[in-house]
């Protein structure tokens, strides 16, 4: 009895210094399913068109007693719970166009706070007759995609891409680039209904 006591005994101090210690297994975010791109026309009585991916939904801002635009529009991307807020309007001369741009401007760089970067890409499409820039903002920040289009002349198209929750960016940069897709793809294939290069 006293042999196998004290060979239970010499067993239970080999184990207790056994040297693994137990860690917990990292932090994993679930596994991101893409849907398949196939893209739809929007082209309503606003006076732009493009087009957007099947499982997104437009639909118009909502109206308010105060507040109501008639050719804004919310993008809304189910799958990811993102939202691209479109907002339209009309300028009349040059000074208004640069009301526009520097609201535009305005809007976007009141997150340099808290970005990382700020990245700005210009688009020129001549034979769209339209021009404007993309700002890519890198790090944990409210938006993580913005634009404006134009045709320099009367038509200004702003746009902004939100997440509806809270996110962290390391958890949604492969929905971020595989939504800035979208939006260059609708960016590309936008036309103004009263231009003459349609």
């Amino acid at each position: 009895m006293l042999k196998w006591f004290a060979i239970l005994s010499v067993c239970f101090v080999i184990y207790s210094c056994d040297d693994s210690v137990f860690s917990p297994k990292p932090h994993a975010y679930p596994r991101l399913y893409l849907p398949q791109k196939q893209y739809l026309t929007f082209d309503t009585s606003a006076p732009f068109s493009f087009v957007y991916p099947s499982y997104a939904q437009v639909v118009p801002y909502e109206k308010t007693e105060t507040d109501w635009h008639p050719h804004w529009y919310n993008v809304h991307y189910l799958p990811f719970n993102a939202t691209l807020h479109l907002s339209y309007q009309k300028f009349n001369n040059r000074d208004e166009f640069n009301d526009l741009y520097d609201d535009t401007r305005k809007l976007v760089y009141k997150h340099d706070i808290r970005a990382e970067e700020i990245e700005e890409t210009e688009l020129f499409k001549p034979q769209s007759n339209i021009s404007g820039v993309i700002y890519e903002l890198k790090g944990n920040t409210a938006t993580n995609l913005n634009f404006y289009i134009s045709d320099g002349q009367q038509h200004f198209l702003r746009g902004a891409l939100y997440f509806n929750t809270k996110t962290e960016i390391d958890s949604i940069a492969p929905v971020v680039d595989f939504l800035k897709q979208d939006i260059v793809k609708m960016i590309e294939s936008a036309k103004w209904k009263d231009s003459n290069l349609q």
